[in-house]
């Protein structure tokens, strides 16, 4: 049993090194330009023991995408305090994942900036499958809130999946782009923290209600 456990530990190590070596080549030089044999390098490996943990590059890529994608889920997952006004969950939501992009930059910049071609057909449908469920998950927080919102007459009539979809799209351009060095000649340096938190103001005044809307202003 120790020998079994202990072989187990020294596979799953020898797993992590090639998605760590990966993730660094990848970065580097983007998805397309990327070759197995690169990876292999990087790993200090033959190419023929990387293929024993990975049958291809889109596996591999997959392996790290879902990783990432598990990451920021669990991030979200703890993010938002139940019972409060749904603005400040909005507020908490954007923040973590500000934050994450902070403490998890190539887990971000895998997911949102290096180019991927769709895996369809060429990964497990099951591994399809969990990436699905997972996105979705992370999502639903989002559309939850806004259905509580509008339960609640604080939210005006939208449909809260696509609004959800909107919102995080709005916040993942708001950290990609501005985070580019190349746009500052224009853009300047912004506190993208406070960029961030502005814009979910602005996108709560968009869906509030017009009780609510009133009653802020009165406030």
């Amino acid at each position: 049993m120790a020998v079994v456990e202990r072989r187990a530990r020294e596979r799953e190590a020898r797993r992590r090194a090639i998605l760590e070596a990966a993730r660094e080549t990848l970065l580097e030089q983007g998805i397309a330009a990327t070759t197995m044999d690169d990876i292999a390098r990087q790993a200090e490996l033959s190419k023929g023991a990387l293929y024993l943990y990975f049958r291809s590059k889109d596996e591999l890529c997959f392996a790290l995408l879902l990783e990432a994608s598990q990451a920021l889920v669990d991030a979200i997952g703890r993010a938002v305090t139940p019972g409060l006004h749904p603005l400040e969950q909005f507020r908490q939501l954007a923040t973590a994942y500000y934050r994450f992009y902070l403490s998890q930059p190539d887990y971000f910049r895998f997911m949102f900036v290096l180019e991927h071609q769709p895996y369809r057909g060429r990964v497990a449908e099951e591994l399809l499958s969990q990436w699905s469920v997972m996105g979705r998950q992370g999502l639903a927080v989002l559309a939850d809130i806004i259905q509580r919102g509008q339960d609640q007459g604080l939210i005006r009539p939208v449909d809260p999946w696509q609004t959800a979809v909107a919102f995080w799209s709005a916040v993942t351009g708001l950290i990609v782009i501005p985070s580019q060095e190349v746009r500052w000649e224009f853009l300047g340096q912004l506190d993208l923290e406070q960029l961030v938190l502005a814009t979910i103001q602005n996108f709560w005044g968009g869906i509030a209600s017009p009780e609510e809307r009133q009653q802020a202003g009165e406030a």
